[in-house]
């Protein structure tokens, strides 16, 4: 009986590593979609912020933004700057095609 429930351990854990494997890569995909409407979007003066802008996935998580500090000055604006949203938007944008990457079909 023991070694049954081992194998059942083991196989219970392979399947759990090839699930967050595909989350992984969906989540990849879907913060490529959100980056590149972003880099679209964002306003350009240098271009410093739109060649900053980035995705990374972690933790099952995925991240989009930019380590520019003035980042979320251009997006939500100052007491002497109207916003320039992208990121928001660029989310917006995306939202079904995401939804659809997750969809239970196509995990």
């Amino acid at each position: 009986m023991r070694g049954r429930k081992m194998r059942m351990v083991s196989r219970i854990n392979e399947f759990r590593g090839e699930l967050e494997r595909n989350i992984e890569q969906k989540l990849w995909k879907a913060g490529f979609y959100v980056e590149g409407d972003a880099k679209r979007m964002v306003p350009v003066d240098t271009g410093n912020l739109r060649s900053s802008i980035h995705t990374t996935v972690s933790n099952l998580t995925a991240t989009i933004g930019s380590k520019v500090f003035y980042a979320p000055f251009v997006e939500l604006g100052t007491v002497k700057m109207y916003p320039r949203p992208y990121l928001r938007p660029a989310f917006e944008n995306n939202r079904s095609k995401i939804a659809s990457l997750f969809n239970a079909g196509s995990i």
